[in-house]
């Protein structure tokens, strides 16, 4: 059981979801939510597997809409949650490593499905992805776009581990993607998960 406490001033900061500001974003109920952060400088962070995030802008005004990746990889209506997979929990991970970069957005998709998109700057994820995985081979589909990128270089691992009184242990991940400040533009890696059954 995890506990909030908000205590003294109202935060300052904008809420994203996914990596996406949601700042305009009213009347929304996000399920199995599997961490909500809150920077130093008061930014509230909800990871959401399975919803994916767009931010659209008409004239003057801008929204954001939340919709659900299908596994054909476009978007629903509404807010739900993955389907339930065969896969148990707490075995698969997706962690990331930010060695102080800046100016990289990562994106990382499983069969399809949008699992996260994770700015540089940002505290580690570790997200359990059991809800996007099934038994046999899994299509991973990793994303970066960089602009102006410096510091180190940021990582994200994908495998399995198990939790050890709340530490994740990742055996060698089979999927490990990372930028550094060299990088400019867009950048994709595809690569293959594959579960035991």
């Amino acid at each position: 059981m995890f506990g909030f406490l908000f205590a003294g001033a109202a935060l300052a900061g904008s809420v994203f979801v996914n990596g996406v500001n949601v700042d305009a974003l009213r009347n929304q109920t996000f399920k199995n939510v599997t961490a909500v952060t809150l920077d130093a400088d008061g930014n509230v962070i909800i990871d959401a597997p399975g919803y994916e995030i767009q931010v659209v802008a008409p004239a003057d005004t801008t929204t954001a809409s939340v919709g659900t990746t299908s596994p054909a990889g476009g978007t629903t209506a509404g807010a739900t949650t993955p389907a339930p997979s065969a896969v148990p929990a707490n075995q698969w991970w997706l962690v990331t490593e930010d060695n102080g970069s800046n100016g990289h957005v990562i994106t990382v998709y499983i069969n399809d499905a949008l699992v996260r998109t994770v700015p540089s700057g940002q505290p580690q994820l570790i997200a359990d992805l059991a809800s996007f995985l099934r038994p046999g081979t899994n299509r991973v589909r990793v994303e970066s776009q960089s602009s102006g990128a410096t510091g180190g270089t940021f990582y994200i691992y994908l495998g399995s581990g198990h939790n050890e009184s709340g530490t994740v242990v990742m055996d060698p991940p089979q999927v490990q993607f990372g930028v550094g400040p060299t990088r400019e533009g867009p950048y994709l890696r595809e690569y293959e998960l594959k579960i035991p059954g």
